[in-house]
């Protein structure tokens, strides 16, 4: 934190100056002319003595306007006299400077997906089974265990949908956020799904803003999105062991408490 007053003005100083300076030489003038003055008197000269007495008067007037000009300079320049006469927008203050430290908390998400992520930007898939968007079994595995890092396989969802590869309509059996957590075990071997992309605010007060960070920030959600087989044929609780089957992608939103 800074107090930053402006600088006095120095022209009191230079006003004393030229002042001192004006009254040597108007002194030595004076003197000057006044030996005229009374040398035009001494010899009878009517025009020496004219002229000196002129030039005395003209010394005299020239250093009383100067000393008012001077005399003004120094009262503008004094806060004390001029405050109260100035506006208030006017009136000299103090300038306030306050230096915070850097905020550190993190205002983009991010996010680790798999090369073949369509992340919504194509409308149809090139072939109808989506084999080519699956992930790799890498890929896959480190999103896991980010997801583990992070600690968002033990918290519950929100809220959840289902779409197809190129992210059109809805298919597959009904979503259940509690697939995400309870029926884990039960939606893994229905569907057997692999991770295709995690989002997440990181934590800037834990770490860096990047991808790299695994605190989640508290309010901000984790997305998860499976690559998944679901059936879309008839049989009983849409079972995709049987009938015709097609890849989609599930998602799966986990709030940070």
């Amino acid at each position: 934190m800074l107090d930053i007053n402006p600088p006095n003005s120095d022209l009191d100083t230079v006003a004393g100056w030229v002042l001192g300076t004006s009254l040597v030489i108007m002194v030595a003038a004076a003197v000057i002319l006044g030996n005229v003055w009374t040398g035009g008197k001494a010899f009878g000269s009517a025009r020496l003595t004219s002229r000196g007495q002129t030039g005395v008067v003209l010394v005299v007037i020239a250093c009383v306007i100067l000393a008012s000009i001077s005399g003004a300079i120094k009262y503008s320049t004094k806060d004390s006299m001029t405050e109260d006469l100035l506006p208030e927008a006017a009136k000299q203050r103090t300038i306030r400077v306050d230096r915070e430290s850097p905020s550190s908390k993190c205002e983009e998400l991010v996010s680790i997906a798999s090369d073949k992520h369509l992340d919504g930007k194509k409308d149809k898939a090139d072939d109808e089974e989506g084999m080519q968007y699956k992930p790799t079994e890498a890929e896959a595995g480190k999103m896991g265990k980010a997801i583990r890092e992070i600690g968002a396989d033990n918290m519950a969802a929100e809220k959840v949908w289902t779409k197809s590869i190129a992210w059109g309509g809805r298919f597959g059996d009904m979503p259940d956020k509690k697939d995400w957590k309870e029926n884990r075990a039960k939606y893994m071997e229905k569907h057997t799904p692999m991770y295709s992309r995690i989002q997440w605010l990181p934590d800037g007060t834990k770490g860096k803003c990047d991808n790299r960070n695994f605190h989640a920030a508290k309010g901000a959600p984790v997305e998860v999105i499976f690559w998944e087989l679901y059936k879309t044929g008839s049989g009983s609780n849409h079972d995709p062991s049987g009938g015709a089957k097609q890849y989609g992608y599930r998602m799966f939103r986990i709030p940070v408490k």
